[in-house]
């Protein structure tokens, strides 16, 4: 088993279940014969983690841009939804951990951030 200290938690969460979710993109992609496809990478803020998606193709990434996909807390690994690509909308929407559990839950169009 892996120590994580406490205040780095949430960001080792976040790198698997990205790396979980830029798996899968990538096998879809190369399963239905498509050459462009979803990624996501992230950056560490003051105070949330910045989860960022963007395209690529052929393996490198295309140049038209990044969209800001998702907020996670760094303190207690909240997820929030962006508001803007610097500030997340009010209201949790999940936990960093349920996200973990169940990755089939994330799409790459974010709209399991939405609240139903």
């Amino acid at each position: 088993m892996t120590f994580t200290a406490p205040q780095y938690k949430a960001e080792y969460q976040t790198e698997c279940l990205l790396e979980i979710l830029n798996n899968r993109e990538k096998v879809n992609a190369i399963e239905s014969e498509r050459n462009v496809y979803t990624n996501f990478e992230y950056e560490v803020g003051r105070k949330y983690i910045k989860v960022w998606s963007y395209l690529v193709s052929n393996g490198e990434k295309l140049g038209l841009g990044r969209s800001c996909f998702m907020f996670v807390d760094k303190n207690d690994g909240a997820c929030y939804k962006p508001a803007s690509w610097k500030a997340p909308a009010k209201g949790i929407r999940f936990w960093i951990d349920q996200l973990l559990d169940y990755p089939e839950i994330v799409d790459q169009f974010g709209s399991f951030l939405y609240v139903r």
